[in-house]
């Protein structure tokens, strides 16, 4: 009995019956693309197989694979058919398959066991996928493992294979375009994770005893102390891959199990990023622009950890350079080289503050001045006096939202008169993910996000989401997209902030001069189809 008969069976709805036949005619899993795209609830389907056929169904947390069996079959029929052996006994290998309709990749697990009785048990897709996801990249990685290992048993402390895992690591972390790599000890075991869009993925996990060389190795890339594993330690090098160069900077931390290794990836093609290239909406985009224009005055890219504020800065920086213009920034760290720009690295420990190195920077003749984050009241009072004294001084602060900016300032010390002075626009920003455009479908979302926008919506409002594909590691996204509001304070809301009025009535005056909330900007990626409601709500308060 195959899937459609099974569904008519059960008197599924005759438009989806339908609907699953066209799509029989695709030479794809007809199985996986019913579960994929949603037209039976995966749940029912797998209760339903357990009634007809019997099936054991096996939830992600027992998903295990049992290794002397999954060694004993070519990877490509395990890769091709999307399976794994999870247990034996004397007579009998079960099985978990992605399609238990697959009845020709039965005979072919058949035929490698010709003495065993194949039993197919099911799972949900997504963890079977992501487990062969990982599995695909232990096969791919066991030699340099293997190599390792038997390096280390011949005594060799500093093996090149451990320099090939390394270079191998990178290279996926940059396919995948992860911004970080987390290398960390647990008890028995080294996890091995990889932030992707904003998210930590598990990609391998390996045997504790290859740490310590490989933490060797990346400790001498970075020029740090091999024997130091008490004390937290910083470092950075430099890594070409598929003819590249990319900056890493290294944190490791001791931790109760051993030790935890962080390597942030810097792409230095980020630097020729254009304020295009951010995602800022055209309207958005128009208001930062001419903002920047501006002669002299402080200018906020404000947003938490991790915003994208540092791109929205060398991106500004960009647009406005010129060989008639004297550049300097000031930052802690520099993340980028920037050509004909002058760039101060803060170091504490000699006394190069942000602050102090500020000061210096203004006998420097400089036109605009670019401040990486403004965190106390002595940096705040000298980038207002910069302001003031005719330099255009762009800086990040730490605030939910442009409006809080100004509350974060004047309760920093700031007198909201010389705030007032000083500001010219306020950017407040996040980062949201991006639907992947290889499994982007048509969904409902549920009442519960709908219902603060009951009001913006009607009968035809599209919304879109990823149903999980390879190419997104089954996120059902792929890359990012900034959602943003930008506030231009003119002679009326500056007036507000002199007289020290509460920070509530700027909002609505702002509004009326056409300013929109982050959340609007959000809502308006949604409805074009860029990104998910989910992911709105989690970036952006609601404020309509």
């Amino acid at each position: 009995m195959d899937l459609i008969h099974i569904l008519q069976k059960h008197h599924f709805p005759h438009d989806v019956i339908h609907k699953i036949e066209l799509l029989s005619q695709s030479n794809e899993s007809l199985y996986e693309i019913v579960v994929k795209e949603k037209l039976v609830d995966e749940e029912k389907l797998l209760q339903i197989l357990h009634e007809e056929f019997r099936y054991e169904i096996v939830f992600a947390e027992d998903l295990e694979v049992n290794f002397d069996i999954l060694l004993k079959i070519p990877f490509d029929v395990v890769m091709k058919h999307k399976f794994v052996p999870i247990r034996q006994t004397q007579d009998e290998i079960v099985i978990v398959i992605s399609d238990p309709f697959n009845k020709h990749a039965i005979e072919e697990i058949k035929n490698l066991f010709p003495k065993k009785q194949i039993t197919v048990a099911l799972t949900y897709l997504n963890p079977l996928e992501k487990l062969l996801f990982k599995l695909k990249n232990r096969e791919k990685i066991s030699d340099i493992i293997t190599n390792m290992k038997r390096e280390l048993a011949g005594g060799d402390t500093e093996t090149s294979s451990a320099l090939d895992f390394i270079m191998y690591i990178f290279e996926i972390a940059i396919e995948k375009q992860s911004s970080d790599i987390h290398i960390e000890t647990e008890q028995s075991a080294v996890q091995i994770r990889f932030r992707i869009d904003g998210i930590l993925h598990e990609m391998m996990v390996i045997e504790k005893e290859l740490f310590n060389i490989i933490a060797t190795k990346i400790k001498l890339l970075a020029n740090l102390n091999i024997t130091e594993k008490r004390k937290p330690q910083d470092g950075r090098f430099s890594i070409y891959i598929q003819k590249n160069s990319f900056d890493c900077r290294i944190s490791t931390l001791p931790i109760a199990t051993g030790e935890s290794i962080v390597i942030r990836i810097l792409d230095k093609r980020n630097v020729t990023r254009s304020l295009e290239d951010t995602g800022i909406s055209t309207r958005n985009l128009n208001i930062f622009r001419k903002a920047l224009q501006s002669p002299n005055g402080i200018i906020l890219v404000t947003g938490p950890t991790g915003s994208g504020k540092t791109t929205t800065l060398y991106a500004a920086l960009n647009e406005i350079k010129d060989s008639s213009t004297k550049i300097i920034t000031v930052e802690d760290p520099v993340e980028y080289q920037l050509k004909m720009i002058q760039q101060v690295q803060v170091n504490e420990a000699i006394g190069l503050s942000f602050a102090n190195a500020l000061r210096s920077i203004l006998r420097q003749d400089p036109d605009i001045i670019m401040v990486g984050e403004i965190r106390d009241t002595q940096t705040l009072e000298i980038a207002i006096k910069a302001a003031l004294t005719g330099h255009l001084v762009i800086s990040t602060l730490h605030t939910n939202d442009a409006i809080s900016s100004i509350d974060r300032m004047i309760d920093m010390g700031a007198d909201p008169f010389m705030v007032a002075a000083a500001v010219e626009a306020v950017e407040a920003q996040r980062l949201v993910r991006k639907i992947c455009p290889y499994c982007k479908v048509e969904y409902k979302p549920s009442d519960v996000l709908l219902e603060p926008i009951r009001h913006l919506i009607n009968e035809s409002t599209t919304f879109y989401r990823g149903r999980g594909c390879e190419h997104c590691h089954l996120t059902g996204y792929k890359g990012r997209t900034m959602i943003n509001e930008v506030m231009i304070l003119d002679d009326e809301i500056k007036s507000v902030i002199a007289k020290s009025k509460d920070s509530s009535q700027i909002e609505p005056l702002a509004k009326q001069k056409g300013f929109e909330s982050m959340f609007i900007d959000g809502l308006i990626k949604v409805f074009q189809g860029e990104t998910t409601l989910e992911e709105v709500y989690k970036a952006a308060r609601v404020r309509i």
